[in-house]
């Protein structure tokens, strides 16, 4: 990869992080919370997307977010009204933007009037706050700048309590800064904001007209913001977005009286402006640089600056690609396989000998436990990045289907592996299709059934143990299961005589092929789109459980594994061989002896808990392994799977607890029904991981059929 190539891949991932934010405020201000602060944010947004886009040469981008961005500038201070209007425009505007985005990070070409309506739109507001002389050839709005642009004169004298303080702002742009599609106008209107400014251009030499380059910088501003409450951080705040492409000096300055300087020339925007000619014939070879006007804020030893202006220290930051951190996370896991296997080695002769040894090793088990969580913390990141595309897509699904429709969002901060992350999108984004279209009736019904006319999809995220469970729950009128065993057995999804529980029923939804609908719809109808929701959290494995109330609505449940790459396990023998079993799924243990089990019509056996009666699988039999342990001398391992639903696993013994590294078995060979995946142990031995839900789908369906 180029240098450029990994420069545009960075700028790639910042529009990714910039929409999402977009996304997030337009959401906030949509639901009225309009206020400054957002507004400004949205405006530094699709500057920074302009900006870089600028950098790139993606003209098409550029200029639709500079149109946007005109029509932002306009909004934030006050010229155009945050309608509901402007609203709609503005989030279908963004995802024009992303558009364009997409489309330059695919390297293809969106068609030329891709936008244009949009664009137009802007115009059109735009030009509604101007009157028809001010407007430029083409009809379009010109900039309005209300800055009165006179020559200031500034003390060569310390600031005193004697004259009106002020910062004096000497801004030289780059020539970057206007590769990068950024406007100084823009940046002197920002300075406007804070106070009656004062501004002048320093003119440098202009060569000859054969040495003119056309995009060459030959000048630079002065500008004096008056105002005792203005701090130094308020200005510098002003050219964040161009930092590094423009050389800024801000000192604090005591104002004087004007003064005529031959360097420094000043206009009134009500006067016509002077010809390049003019300025040429004005300036000379022999121009000096502007003269120092005062010495910049002194430091004290320490290095804080003297007085109340000091800037503060925000969070640092780096970008590093996802593969080198996944590298030093599998290194981890192999550190975290040897310490594993030194603590194994340790038998009690040489915990008596070396005690000093076995203090060490404890330090490093300990050290270990630290690396990992910290390197799981790199890789963890909030679902807020996959939640905040689900507004809009709810505002689509409820315009395409006349329906009132309500998202609600809990637990957005939630952590979760990255890599998990990647894969929840498609998911969420059908299952909240389903509850749209399948679940949420139109006003008129919920009327009569005495319900709100808008519903309501609850999409919620929360730590369970060592899993993470998302939820996407309506108040609609639930899963028709008549309806839908009729089709699954018309369709052969299921035996004309094959009696289902309610709970087998519901599942029947995530069927390949499967669906209800009527008719056909760029929604809904195909058969396409549940089954992906179960495959793609199976391959991260992961489980997803169905419950419905008629009439009342649906709850589907995702549960994710908090990591892919460290587990916290119980190890257990079976027929001589060790497995694992996720910890976060066991509730209790207990000896076979003094467990109460019984047997059911069809055969199977059951453990009775305190009043319930639990399904039990016995390992050894599931997996066709031969076992010389007596059944009284076994033990059953009482897990939890979806829906607090339980099961017991019957093994020969229990070893202990210890932590594992996951290793893919998909990857390796293939997928095995009732095992998640392998690890290797601390000596050397490989063990699989016991997949409890699988276990207990796979039980269930075999009893039902």
């Amino acid at each position: 990869m180029s240098e450029l190539d990994e420069f545009k891949a960075t700028y790639f991932d910042e529009c990714s992080e910039l929409l999402n934010e977009l996304e997030e405020q337009f959401t906030a201000i949509e639901e009225g919370d309009r206020n400054a602060d957002r507004l400004n944010a949205v405006f530094r947004a699709i500057h920074s997307v302009k900006g870089g886009a600028g950098a790139f040469g993606f003209s098409g981008l550029v200029g639709f977010a500079h149109e946007f961005e005109t029509l932002l500038d306009f909004v934030r201070t006050g010229k155009i009204e945050m309608t509901d209007e402007v609203v709609t425009l503005c989030i279908r505007s963004n995802d024009i933007v992303a558009d364009f985005v997409g489309a330059a990070r695919a390297g293809e070409e969106l068609p030329s009037d891709h936008g244009a309506e949009e664009k137009a739109r802007f115009v059109t507001l735009c030009k509604g706050t101007k009157g028809d002389d001010e407007l430029d050839e083409d009809g379009e709005p010109m900039e309005e700048f209300d800055i009165e642009f006179t020559p200031v004169m500034v003390n060569l004298e310390p600031v005193n309590d004697s004259g009106k303080e002020g910062w004096l702002v000497e801004f030289t742009p780059h020539r970057d800064l206007y590769a990068r599609a950024n406007d100084p106008l823009l940046l002197l209107r920002e300075l406007a904001e804070l106070g009656d400014v004062d501004v002048k251009v320093i003119l440098k030499t202009i060569p000859t007209l054969a040495d003119f380059e056309p995009f060459g910088v030959y000048c630079g501003w002065e500008i004096l913001v008056p105002g005792d409450d203005v701090t130094e951080q308020s200005v510098r705040d002003v050219f964040e977005f161009v930092d590094g492409d423009c050389d800024i000096k801000i000192t604090r300055q005591t104002i004087a009286e004007p003064r005529d300087d031959a360097d420094a020339m000043a206009f009134d925007l009500d006067d016509d402006m002077p010809s390049f000619a003019d300025l040429a014939n004005e300036i000379t070879p022999e121009v000096k640089k502007p003269v120092p006007v005062a010495a910049p804020v002194q430091s004290d030893p320490n290095g804080t600056e003297e007085g109340k202006n000091a800037a503060p220290v925000g969070v640092q930051s780096i970008r590093v690609d996802l593969d080198k951190v996944d590298r030093v996370v599998n290194m981890v896991g192999e550190l975290v396989i040897t310490q594993s296997m030194l603590t194994q080695q340790m038998d009690d002769n040489l915990k008596v000998h070396y005690q000093e040894l076995v203090r060490g090793l404890e330090v490093l088990a300990q050290t270990t436990r630290g690396l990992q969580d910290s390197v799981m913390a790199i890789r963890a990141q909030p679902v807020k990045s996959v939640f905040s595309r689900m507004p809009r897509l709810v505002r689509e699904l409820a315009g395409k289907t006349n329906k009132k429709i309500r998202l609600e969002m809990v637990g957005e901060n939630t952590e979760i592996d990255k890599t998990v992350i990647e894969q929840l999108s498609d998911p969420l984004t059908h299952m909240i299709r389903n509850s749209a279209d399948h679940g949420i009736e139109i006003p008129e019904k919920r009327t009569a059934g005495r319900k709100p006319e808008t519903g309501v999809i609850r999409l919620s995220a929360e730590q369970a143990g060592g899993n993470i469970l998302i939820i996407v729950e309506d108040d609609g009128a639930g899963i028709n299961r008549d309806r839908v065993l009729q089709i699954a057995r018309e369709r052969g999804v299921v035996g004309p005589e094959q009696q289902m529980s309610e709970e087998q029923i519901d599942n029947l939804i995530f069927a390949p092929g499967f669906s209800t609908a009527d008719e056909v719809s760029d929604i809904s109808g195909r058969g396409v789109g549940m089954d992906v929701v179960l495959s793609n959290i199976k391959k991260i494995g992961g489980s997803v459980h169905v419950r419905s109330w008629p009439g009342a609505g649906t709850r589907m449940t995702l549960r994710l594994p908090l990591t892919l790459a460290v587990l916290d396990v119980m190890l257990v023998t079976v027929g001589r061989c060790p497995y694992v079993i996720p910890l976060s799924s066991i509730v209790e243990t207990m000896q076979c002896s003094r467990a109460e089990f019984g047997h059911m019509p069809t055969g199977g056996r059951v453990l009775q808990v305190r009043g319930e009666y639990v399904q039990v699988v016995d390992l050894a039999t599931r997996f066709e392994m031969h076992t010389d342990v007596e059944d009284k001398h076994r033990f059953a391992v009482l897990c939890e799977a979806e829906g607090s639903v339980k099961i017991a696993l019957i093994v020969d013994d229990i070893i202990g607890q210890q932590q594992v590294v996951i290793k893919s078995l998909e990857e390796n060979f293939e997928r095995i029904d009732g095992i998640a995946g392998g690890t290797i142990l601390g000596d050397g031995n490989v063990a699989l991981i016991v997949d409890v839900q699988g276990l207990r789908s796979a039980t269930t369906h075999r009893n039902a059929a």
